[in-house]
């Protein structure tokens, strides 16, 4: 796509080149002014050979400290450009600050950070990794190997590895993580118990697709971990309060996506008791607490399996008969509207679970009607 701008604008600079020489400030401001133009009413990919050659006649002229800012200005309109194209920029921009700020320095570090998250979502991963671990070594000498900052960057790392299912690596990152916190605020403290839950939903993770042995070793891992931060958050919470039942539902998560239903069904069963206490019996916010235990005990053929949807249907059948119904999708109560329970909903996952039922009650009976 060529720039409906850049021909007046190029007629304007070459005259500016025939008296003050291409290598100028006034060629320059040109070609800044022409890419400002562009990323305001155009495609900013159109902007690049401009900026280019701007950026080289002002490091010429000034060295590179001076092209900072026409760095910033177009990365900045860029959010929406494919990062091939930002990318070159974007580590020029690091080099630059280097220069500036010098290697140990929290503006390298943040570039550093910046040109992680971007590699983390679109490759490669190696060199995610390897710009956090550049961050995190400049933290280190800035603030100290045990401090707050050097913990959460360590935190994005395992973040990082963890989304890109790096399972491996986030459980070694989790656990530098851990460790750390344990130094920075105690071996009892909300963040070590924060820590130890990311954990354990990083090894039931973990378990997916792995041979036996060492899926059952991840699941003990899960459940240790999980265990002990729970544990943490019970002192420091109440049993049912809301960050208890926020670690309940993001384990039970993680188990039911992991296909381990007998591990999640005594979460499930604390969390309904909870929720029961908190709502009443047949109040919305049970039921995707109850959906989870009636397709958990459907595909595991357990006897609970019938009366389970049957109190499930029947709180389903109150929900959707109220004249003015407040819907609720998870334990914090956000609010919805009927198409939650429709499609791939609570509806759907119920009927499923009935199916799964009436089919192995088939076939226990040896019946196909």
């Amino acid at each position: 796509m060529t720039s409906f701008y850049a021909p007046n604008h190029l007629k304007h600079i070459a005259g500016l080149e025939e008296r003050f020489g291409p290598v100028s400030d006034e060629v320059a401001v040109a070609l800044r002014s022409l890419v400002r133009v562009i990323c305001q009413y155009e495609d900013p990919i159109d902007a690049i050979p401009f900026l280019e050659r701007c950026l080289a006649i002002e490091e010429a002229l000034h060295g590179p400290e001076v092209t900072l800012s026409d760095l910033n200005t177009w990365i900045g309109k860029a959010g929406g450009v494919d990062f091939e194209y930002v990318e070159p920029l974007q580590l020029r921009r690091l080099a630059v600050k280097t220069v500036i700020f010098g290697e140990t320095s929290r503006e390298v570090a943040a570039e550093c950070e910046a040109l992680a998250r971007r590699y983390a979502s679109n490759g490669p991963y190696s060199k995610a990794r390897s710009f956090l671990e550049r961050s995190i070594a400049i933290k280190q000498k800035l603030c100290g190997a045990v401090s707050v900052e050097v913990a959460t960057a360590v935190d994005l790392l395992a973040e990082t590895s963890a989304r890109l299912e790096k399972w491996k690596d986030a459980g070694t990152d989790l656990q530098r993580s851990l460790e750390l916190k344990e130094k920075v605020f105690g071996q009892r403290s909300e963040e070590v118990a924060r820590a130890l839950l990311s954990s354990a939903i990083v090894y039931a993770n973990a378990s997916k697709l792995q041979r036996s042995g060492t899926r059952a070793r991840h699941i003990h891992e899960a459940v240790t971990a999980f265990e002990r931060g729970l544990t943490l958050l019970e002192e420091r919470f109440a049993p049912d309060s809301l960050e208890v039942q926020k670690a309940l539902e993001a384990m039970i998560r993680a188990y039911v996506d992991c296909r381990e239903f007998w591990k999640a069904e005594p979460l499930l069963k604390r969390l309904l008791a909870i929720c029961e206490q908190a709502y009443g019996d047949d109040a919305a916010a049970l039921l995707w607490v109850l959906a989870e235990l009636a397709k958990g005990y459907a595909d595991e053929s357990a006897e609970k399996a019938e009366p389970m949807l049957e109190r499930s249907f029947a709180v389903l059948r109150t929900f959707l008969d109220a004249k003015k119904p407040i819907y609720r999708s998870g334990i914090a109560g956000l609010s919805g509207n009927r198409e939650v329970l429709y499609g791939a909903g609570i509806l759907e996952q119920l009927v499923q679970a009935q199916e799964t039922f009436r089919s192995n009650l088939r076939k226990r009976w040896g019946t196909s009607g």
